[in-house]
């Protein structure tokens, strides 16, 4: 009795579903991660020992030690920072507008910074922090 041989698998049977798979966690990936610009002033996060460890939005407004500002990458006095926020954050809007201050920053020097975002509209202020050590 002579049996058929098998017939051969083509070798490349298996990289299709290996491509779809790469493809849909490409399509993952940018969906889920957000691609945030570098900020335009450097600032030394605080740390608090319960932070929920969230990183800045793209639209943060950043102040650092030696009191520059930046908002939406670009830096700003406080009277630009008021009618930059006024138009793009209008007061209607209930999501808190993100606010990154240099650990080294007095808080003095911040109350300024809070007075003028207060004037502009902004009714939730969320300030990021790192999360630290603990002690």
């Amino acid at each position: 009795m002579r049996l058929s041989a098998p017939p051969k698998r083509r070798s490349d049977d298996g990289i299709v579903p290996l491509i779809n798979i790469v493809f849909l966690l490409l399509i993952f990936f940018l969906i889920a991660g957000t691609i945030a610009p570098k900020p335009e002033i450097d600032v030394a996060y605080p740390e608090t020992e319960k932070s929920p460890g969230a990183n800045a939005p793209a639209d943060a407004v950043y102040v650092s030690a030696d009191r520059r500002i930046s908002y939406r990458g670009l830096p700003v006095d406080l009277g630009g920072l008021a009618a930059m926020v006024a138009t793009v954050n209008p007061a209607s809007q209930e999501a808190p507008l993100a606010v990154v201050v240099d650990q080294a920053l007095p808080a003095k020097e911040l109350s300024p910074v809070l007075a003028t975002l207060a004037a502009a509209g902004v009714v939730r202020i969320r300030l990021i922090t790192r999360r630290g050590g603990g002690s």
